[in-house]
């Protein structure tokens, strides 16, 4: 286990050196400003080997004794991303990521809508299916990304067996097991086709709870989810 560890390490390190040789050659060629400053970014980058945003990529710069603003290291991301050194990511609901980007490497990526956690996975299978598809229309690909959204074993295991449907992630399912607020709620709820034991899909609980259900969206004001106690359907 230490000689695995330890090789691993060492070659972590002669690909950093290598990028780094490859990121002042470049920069140097393109006569880039402040080659000096750009590199400290650029090493802190590499180290942290993770998705983060500049201002997290900041505060590891500052702890260094760096002394540059937000500005600076955003703009050298940036110029990272522009050299094939980084890729900025967009994932829903979220600021943009930036990861190292490493040569003939491709990665997909389970994000978990609860915590932020963010897992890298590569399938072979997976990838030859959508080569596949590619082939059966003529499509030359160039690029790709696969991002699924959902919830990561920790925050599943966290969750209660009933809770509020306006508490419910997109994408879930759900079975109504409860109606509180009286006669008056349950037939307001009976006129729009729902009642006990239905299961329906969350579409969006940003703002008014939107459902799939029996094949027709249905809007649910925030008040009105609070008093509707669903069970979450499992797989």
């Amino acid at each position: 286990m230490f000689e695995r560890s330890a090789l691993k390490k060492s070659s972590e390190d002669s690909l950093h050196q290598r990028e780094k040789e490859e990121f002042r050659r470049i920069f140097s060629s393109l006569d880039e400003a402040n080659l000096a400053d750009r590199e400290a970014v650029f090493e802190a980058f590499i180290e942290e080997d993770r998705h983060l945003t500049p201002e997290e990529l900041l505060e590891t710069l500052k702890r260094r004794g760096f002394s540059r603003g937000l500005d600076f290291v955003t703009q050298t991301l940036d110029l990272l991303c522009r050299y094939g050194f980084a890729q900025a990511k967009s994932f829903e609901g979220r600021p943009t990521l930036y990861e190292h980007r490493h040569l003939e490497e491709h990665h997909d990526h389970l994000i978990c809508t609860k915590c932020g956690q963010i897992i890298e996975f590569v399938h072979p299978t997976i990838e030859s299916l959508q080569e596949e598809m590619a082939r059966l229309y003529g499509f030359k690909p160039l690029s790709h990304k696969l991002e699924i959204y959902g919830l990561c074993s920790g925050c599943q295991t966290k969750r209660v067996p009933t809770l509020p449907l306006s508490l419910a992630s997109p994408g879930e399912k759900v079975r109504f097991c409860r109606f509180l607020g009286g006669e008056k709620l349950r037939a307001r709820l009976t006129s729009m086709g729902l009642q006990v034991g239905d299961t329906v899909e969350v579409i969006n609980n940003c703002g008014p709870v939107i459902v799939s259900a029996k094949g027709a969206r249905l809007a649910l004001g925030r008040g009105l989810a609070q008093k509707i106690l669903v069970s979450l359907c499992q797989d």
